[in-house]
């Protein structure tokens, strides 16, 4: 009988309690949940924010490549190993 005295005295101090616990821990919208999803939401933008970078990096190399032949041909020759039809392409591997 104190117990039931007990609880229906303090009944609103402890559905509060109770309902916090809820809304903090097991609800489908819980608080840990929001914090992951803001967690992720921020990797998502700081990533959105690194690709544009490289986005306009390499249009801008695209640019620089397009506009002058003798760039284009240095590329090819550096990053393709491409090479004339007198020559001999020699690669030297570095080891560390």
């Amino acid at each position: 009988m104190k117990v039931i005295a007990h609880i229906s005295k303090y009944k609103y101090s402890i559905s509060l309690t109770v309902f916090s616990l809820w809304v903090l821990f097991f609800d489908g919208n819980s608080a840990l949940f929001m914090y992951k999803q803001y967690n992720e939401l921020k990797d998502l933008k700081a990533q959105e924010e690194f690709l544009a970078n490289e986005i306009n990096e390499m249009q801008q190399q695209k640019e620089d490549l397009f506009s002058d032949d003798d760039k284009l041909e240095r590329y090819a020759r550096e990053n393709y190993f491409f090479k004339k039809d007198n020559e001999d392409v020699y690669i030297i591997v570095q080891e560390d």
